[in-house]
């Protein structure tokens, strides 16, 4: 409808199907990288697609954005998801590491959802995973997702990783948080 702001998150099935994700990936950095030029004091992140982690012709792109642009680079988060790594972890790998290289972060997405392993997340030396919000919604009132929340907030602290939690949408779940 016009006037209200709707996610685009049920499109990107659809776009990766029809073959199409490689151009909103592509469209969607150009855009952060824009908006980062223009706002020096601002940060962001972007999510990509799986299939882009496998895709040499965005990591070529991001490459031609970035290269000479450490400012620019150093204020950028590429969120991939953890089913990323479980299709190719070798490459998968090789992706952050070429984000790195520019001087990006990454951020392992949706952390808790998937089957990622101490040999995985070793492997991938994300900067930081970002907690997925199915466990952080309800974190005031289920005490299983609290002691789950607790556990991979220990366990990313011994690898070293911040954490980020979506859908904190109130002062309660803050507090737990913190």
């Amino acid at each position: 409808k016009e006037g209200r702001v709707s996610s685009a998150g049920a499109l990107i099935p659809i776009a990766e199907r029809m073959g199409l994700i490689s151009i909103v990936d592509r469209k969607v950095l150009e855009m952060v990288v824009k908006e980062l030029e223009t706002y020096p004091d601002v940060h962001l992140a972007l999510n990509v697609s799986n299939l882009t982690t496998n895709n040499p012709d965005w990591l070529k792109h991001i490459q031609s954005l970035l290269r000479d642009r450490p400012d620019v680079a150093d204020r950028l988060t590429v969120e991939i998801t953890e089913t990323a790594a479980q299709l190719d972890l070798r490459r998968t790998a090789y992706f952050v590491a070429m984000v790195q290289e520019l001087g990006c972060s990454v951020s392992l997405d949706d952390f808790g959802s998937g089957y990622t392993s101490f040999r995985q997340l070793k492997t991938l030396s994300v900067d930081s995973v970002k907690i997925d919000g199915g466990f952080i919604r309800d974190l005031a009132t289920n005490p299983d997702n609290r002691f789950f929340v607790k556990t991979l907030l220990e366990f990313t602290e011994l690898f070293g990783l911040q954490s980020v939690a979506e859908y904190v949408e109130n002062g309660e779940i803050a507090k737990i948080l913190m």
